[in-house]
């Protein structure tokens, strides 16, 4: 009951609202979502997620997420931290057709492979190792609205590009800590950072 009580104050925290339904919350693990703002949070024993898609700004996002995680931890109390993870995604819009941007990407990331010359899509993914504990996952391929919204997103779409190259950057750091919201703060900036960096670089690889 302490826990179902823990998950309330979260949900009325983000939400500022009492949940409904309440008494029929499946156990362990609760997902609720804020239509308005486009988020969607999970929140778990063993993980806590907060999903937010096309952000006003970095600002936002950062407050969004260390509200979350302030209230589960004020709430529940969260143990010591096995990883630290966060997922940024560029959608760079392409003005010709797919086939053309599908063209790029083969001959950027491919080169004059044999094996990608009759393929109708592609997609790649770079992983990076910049010291132990510490993961960047780097992946990038063309993509049309329709896919992105069947397998990625939560929530309709209102202002996003028809045909981009999509360039999704997965931060991680899985060195164990106690939690503290200060280092999730330094955390969050250096993956925002390390994403726009490494987004920037691919789309300038790929359309020149």
């Amino acid at each position: 009951m302490k826990l179902m009580a823990g998950y309330e104050a979260v949900y009325v925290d983000m939400l500022k609202k009492k949940p409904e339904h309440g008494d029929r919350w499946a156990m362990p693990g609760l997902r609720f979502e804020n239509r308005e703002k486009k988020q969607a949070m999970l929140l778990d024993p063993t993980r806590s997620v907060i999903d937010i898609e096309e952000i006003p700004n970095v600002g936002f996002c950062r407050d969004s997420v260390l509200q979350f995680f302030k209230s589960v931890h004020e709430r529940l109390g969260i143990p010591r931290v096995a990883r630290y993870g966060l997922r940024s995604t560029r959608l760079e819009d392409y003005g010709g057709d797919f086939q053309s941007l599908l063209d790029k990407c083969k001959q950027c990331i491919f080169g004059n492979s044999s094996l990608v010359e009759n393929v109708n899509d592609v997609g790649a993914v770079f992983d990076y190792y910049p010291k132990e504990g510490q993961k960047l996952s780097v992946t990038t391929g063309p993509m049309k609205l329709e896919q992105l919204r069947t397998q990625f997103l939560s929530f309709e779409p209102e202002s996003l590009p028809a045909l981009f190259l999509y360039v999704n950057v997965d931060s991680g750091d899985t060195t164990t800590k106690e939690f503290s919201l200060q280092y999730l703060r330094k955390f969050f900036d250096k993956a925002i950072e390390e994403g726009e960096r490494l987004s920037k670089e691919v789309v300038g690889q790929v359309i020149r």
